[in-house]
């Protein structure tokens, strides 16, 4: 019998690729797909590493590919973003080992600035083939066959979960592990050689030219390959509707049907390129067909070209009208929807129970006791002082856009808060700009919009928040931190360092507790030309908790009511939150302050003071 675990869908995954031989995994964490290389990392002889950013995973992953070493990246869809530049040579140029990219999809952004269905990169840009499961077992079996079929086919093969697979729990055989090849480099300059040159074996052709033209040859094989997956099949089911259930749309189908009592004719797909013969099959027995499929009308789009190129008449709805077209599936939506199309099966939908009480919706901010609320009530002093404009980037400290600091005006991407502090300098603006972004941000894609504004002479202030680790997604190890995924020793690099050698105007390096100490640097810095530089370096309070290494010597703070006066700074402006307000006075809950004594600077009038 085979032995079973119980397993989130990222471990599941990760043990995919354990089975399968896998010997490199690399990526950048993310949620919601980070325990994937966690669970990989505890198999000593497997080489796993966070990276600086994914395009860099990728690529380390690719050169152990050609030594005939199965590798596997790790990323969420705003890190396939990143990696675009070399998946378009990628596939082009094809594959020795197995290589196997996960992309780990958000619908609803419910971890994510965005949501984005990278379905759309991987496989209508890239062409490379995709495999979408609807549970942890079916990703995890997706993996191991993944792997295969990339040696089989010499492509990169994509795995491309969403967030309820990646983070749901079932019951997963564990087999057997593959023992990998041997690893060996072999030359082919023709191949892995991505240059615009004229291939005189082809007559003068352009290479590019001859290797889109491998790939487009290997679309047909793929094809036949899909055909025959698994990962495709069709429920006979009542009626001439049928519902095409796409990755985690048949959970939600099939939860549906349960809950409906009925028996709906279904396509359940799991793979791009589509299985042709088996779609056309099954539509020619419908007159409609609805697509659940999270977050884009992407196989929609593709079911509707393939009947029209076909001539089948049949009706196709989906994403793009008659499902919402932003958002998460769920089973909520599926049941409306066929509602719907069949209106007797409306009294069938159990009824929604509300809730006896208004749940207040909640706002971003820190933990108690993060150190960044002091960098951050420093700096909108400052801001605020001399009219200036913050640009921000993706970390813990992002909490400082919202209620009650309000602090930072932009948030995109990865790196592009000190960018877009460039183009605001640029444009004229006699403000005076900030650029904030996080330890980890940094090195994976700020370092760059750093250098570039010191070369070019920009003013402005770039504050760096170092916390030596990714501790948004899970206390991932980066460049800063001086351990590795497993917590061996790893060489650190030093920010205020690399910003010196770059030829920062200047680079302090302040403890973020102190905010006196903090206000002082801005200060300072706001006024020099050129790139000023501030490093507010402290362990993150929810690991230096159990480590011991705070930033701060605890103390009991107590607050004096007679001397409050209702102003509500420490509340509306500061934003703890373990003090409250009520009856026109604060009050410090005691159950959750972890005596930063932060709060104690911020109390101007001295009614919140050391015990």
């Amino acid at each position: 019998m085979t032995e079973q675990e119980y397993l989130m869908g990222n471990e599941a995954m990760g043990r995919g690729a354990i089975e399968a031989g896998v010997k490199v995994v690399a990526g950048y964490p993310g949620t919601p797909i980070s325990e994937v290389l966690e669970y990989v990392s505890k198999y000593p002889d497997i080489r796993a590493e966070w990276c600086i950013n994914e395009k860099v995973a990728l690529e380390i992953c690719m050169g152990a590919s050609l030594c005939n070493t199965r590798s596997l990246a790790v990323m969420k869809h705003n890190g396939t973003n990143v990696v675009l530049d070399f998946l378009m040579h990628l596939n082009y140029t094809g594959v020795r080992g197995g290589l196997v990219l996960i992309s780990g999809d958000d619908p609803g952004a419910l971890s994510s600035q965005n949501e984005e269905d990278s379905r759309i990169i991987t496989r209508l840009n890239a062409h490379l083939p995709v495999f979408d499961p609807w549970c942890p077992q079916e990703a995890k079996d997706m993996v191991k066959a993944a792997f295969e079929l990339s040696e089989e086919t010499e492509l990169c093969f994509v795995v491309r979960p969403v967030t309820r697979v990646c983070h749901g729990r079932s019951t997963i055989g564990m087999e057997g592990i593959k023992k990998g090849k041997a690893p060996r480099f072999e030359d082919d300059r023709s191949r892995f050689i991505m240059s615009a040159v004229k291939e005189t074996r082809a007559g003068g052709v352009l290479r590019p030219v001859i290797r889109h033209r491998w790939l487009n040859e290997k679309q047909p094989v793929l094809a036949k390959v899909m055909e025959a997956s698994p990962f495709n099949h069709i429920e006979d089911g009542e009626g001439k509707i049928g519902l095409v259930a796409c990755g985690i749309g048949y959970a939600f189908v099939k939860e549906a049907e349960k809950i409906l009592g009925k028996k709906f004719p279904i396509l359940k797909l799991g793979t791009l390129p589509l299985p042709r013969n088996k779609v056309l099959q099954f539509a020619r027995k419908m007159d409609r067909l609805v697509v659940y499929e999270d977050s884009e009308a992407v196989v929609e789009g593709m079911l509707k070209q393939m009947f029209y190129d076909e001539g089948v008449q049949v009706e196709v709805v989906g994403r793009s009208g008659f499902l919402p077209p932003e958002g998460e599936l769920s089973t909520t939506i599926v049941l409306k929807s066929l509602a719907g199309l069949y209106p007797e099966l409306e009294k069938k939908i159990p009824a929604t129970v509300p809730l006896e009480m208004k749940v207040p919706i909640r706002t971003r901010t820190q933990c108690v006791g993060c150190q960044y609320r002091g960098l951050l009530h420093a700096l909108k002093l400052t801001a605020r002082k001399y009219k200036g404009v913050v640009t921000g980037d993706i970390g813990c400290y992002d909490a400082g856009s919202f209620l009650p600091l309000e602090l930072q005006s932009t948030i995109y991407c990865m790196g592009s808060s000190i960018p877009m502090a460039s183009g605001i300098a640029y444009s004229g603006c006699e403000q005076p700009v900030f650029a904030i972004i996080g330890d980890s941000t940094f090195f994976h894609n700020g370092v760059l919009g750093l250098l570039n504004a010191i070369h070019s002479g920009v003013d402005l202030v770039a504050i760096v928040c170092d916390n030596r680790t990714t501790a948004m997604t899970g206390f991932q190890p980066h460049p800063g931190s001086d351990i590795d995924v497993r917590g061996e020793p790893a060489m650190a690099i030093d920010v205020a360092g690399l910003a010196t050698a770059a030829g920062a105007t200047s680079a302090r390096v302040v403890n973020p507790y102190d905010i006196p100490q903090v206000k002082e640097a801005l200060e300072k810095a706001v006024k020099e030309k050129g790139v000023s530089v501030i490093v507010a370096t402290e362990p993150c309070y929810l690991v230096s908790r159990r480590t011991g290494e705070l930033g701060f010597t605890p103390r009991k703070v107590v607050l004096d009511e007679d001397l409050c006066n209702g102003c509500k700074i420490c509340v509306t402006y500061f934003g703890c939150p373990s003090i409250h307000f009520s009856d026109g006075k604060a009050t410090i809950d005691y159950g959750t302050c972890v005596e930063c004594g932060m709060c104690v600077e911020v109390c101007q009038i001295g009614a919140i003071t050391w015990s």
